[in-house]
């Protein structure tokens, strides 16, 4: 079999890793591209013995950064599934997000320590600010990036005989009171996912909410969002049809979104309207803002941390 090599950067953002490579690097037609990210994870395969992912969604990404005309850099996101060979292109990947200006001074394409991206999956614009040991990531004027409005149905509705919020800020999401799906956050990640039967209704949930919203079929976007009590709010939610180890960036922001928004269905198990919310997840506690003005949202703000783990040449 022949082999080439290209230039990766292998890169922690948040609660993820990815592989990062420049935009000169995307193939052309859809098929090579999926064919790339699919040898370059190593998928199908839960250990990834032949790539570089990690045989779990959150290491199975791919990102591709280059200079852009709508701002400083431009990024383009994979989402690899781990277990079957398809790669998913409808939305972005917020933890990984937060690293593409560590990347892009890393590798020479920006030299700046402040940034506007214009991310190609979802047509959002955020601003990337490294500052002493993290990086400010806020998506700003954020709402509607993949069906034209905030809440596309409003602000409570029934899905799969369910009272759900669905919204879309940085991602679209489908937010549930966890009771009402029988899920307990104490049982954690291996006890949910060991619940074959609650998997399926969260699929199913999912599955049907992307139709409510008029989203393309995905196996990524919406995610379902799980929301108890908590200091200020506990939160459980999917990735690729698995209960996921801590939470997805956009996801966070999206729940910031729908908190300073208000009348959703998290108003039932959060007390008022905090101006920086804490959410509790597996991994820990995460703390995120946004800001509202009526119904509209001005920005939502997520610190992160970044790492550059390795550069290199990957053979593919």
């Amino acid at each position: 079999m022949s082999t080439r090599t290209l230039p990766v950067s292998i890169v922690r953002g948040g609660t993820s890793r990815a592989v990062f490579l420049p935009m000169s690097a995307l193939p052309e037609s859809q098929a090579a591209r999926d064919e790339l990210c699919l040898r370059l994870i190593g998928s199908p395969d839960p250990q990834a013995v032949d790539g570089l992912g990690g045989g779990v969604s959150s290491n199975s990404k791919v990102m591709f950064v280059g200079p852009s005309d709508r701002a400083d850099l431009e990024t383009l996101f994979a989402q690899v599934s781990p277990t079957e060979a398809s790669v998913d292109w409808t939305g972005n990947c917020g933890n990984i997000s937060s690293a593409v200006l560590h990347y892009a001074r890393h590798t020479g394409l920006f030299p700046g320590d402040r940034a506007r991206v214009w991310n190609r999956n979802s047509e959002a614009l955020f601003e990337l600010v490294l500052l002493d040991d993290h990086v400010d990531m806020r998506f700003l004027s954020p709402g509607g990036e993949k069906c034209g409005e905030i809440f596309p149905v409003g602000r409570r509705c029934e899905v799969d005989g369910l009272e759900v919020s669905l919204i879309d800020v940085a991602n679209p999401i489908v937010i549930v009171r966890a009771a009402d799906v029988g899920v307990d956050p104490a049982l954690g990640m291996a006890g949910l996912n060991s619940d074959a039967t609650l998997l399926e209704r969260l699929e199913r949930l999912r599955v049907a909410a992307g139709r409510a919203m008029g989203l393309q079929p995905s196996k990524v976007i919406p995610r379902v969002a799980m929301v108890a009590p908590g200091a200020d709010l506990r939160v459980v939610m999917t990735s690729v049809g698995r209960v996921h180890h801590a939470l997805p960036g956009t996801g966070i922001l999206a729940l910031a979104g729908a908190v300073a928004l208000g009348g959703t269905v998290i108003d039932d198990v959060l007390d008022g309207r905090p101006d920086t919310l804490t959410l509790q997840h597996f991994k820990g506690d995460v703390e995120v803002s946004a800001s509202a003005d009526g119904d509209t949202l001005d920005w939502v703000a997520l610190p992160r941390t970044a790492r550059i783990l390795l550069s290199g040449e990957a053979y593919v």
